[in-house]
């Protein structure tokens, strides 16, 4: 199924930031953990739950072709200039900002408890660990998580970064 603008739009407007990172981050390369909640794809699970940790640079970077992947390392070669070197890759939520974003640590759950339960027990665990950096954030469609992680992306670059 391919969402059309529409509907992309909606599920970044009805995502629900709970909880955004409580420090200051420095222009440049950031960290950005998350979790990110949301109903079950599967009818015999009560929430899903995805964690991550997303790498931001609002600013564009050009990286020697040595030290990061190609253009047509992610693409392909079809029809690809392959020896592009500099990349923007432009999002929903920033269209008119230069953003890098690279995604690593990528867990995904189904939980029995309901997103309820979930968000609770989530904000109960990063309570008890006194973690100030991770943002937590509600899904209103599971199965188009990505949007909803641009959309947490999005807040806290509006918060943080004048362009």
């Amino acid at each position: 199924m391919t969402l059309n603008r529409e509907e992309m739009y909606r599920i970044f407007a009805e995502t629900v930031i709970i909880k955004k990172p409580r420090y200051g981050i420095i222009k440049g390369y950031h960290e950005l953990p998350y979790i990110c909640i949301g109903d079950a794809l599967e009818s015999r699970y009560g929430s899903l739950c995805v964690r991550g940790k997303i790498h931001v640079s609002p600013q564009f970077v050009i990286t020697p072709s040595y030290y990061k992947t190609k253009y047509s390392d992610l693409f392909g070669e079809d029809n690809v200039n392959v020896e592009i070197a500099g990349r923007i890759f432009g999002f929903l939520g920033f269209p008119d900002r230069p953003v890098e974003c690279k995604s690593e640590f990528l867990e995904i759950k189904h939980l029995d408890e309901n997103i309820d339960t979930a968000l609770s027990n989530s904000l109960d665990e990063l309570e008890r660990k006194e973690d100030i950096t991770t943002g937590i954030f509600i899904t209103p469609d599971s199965r188009y998580y990505p949007i909803s992680i641009e959309r947490f992306i999005t807040s806290i670059l509006d918060d943080e970064f004048s362009f």
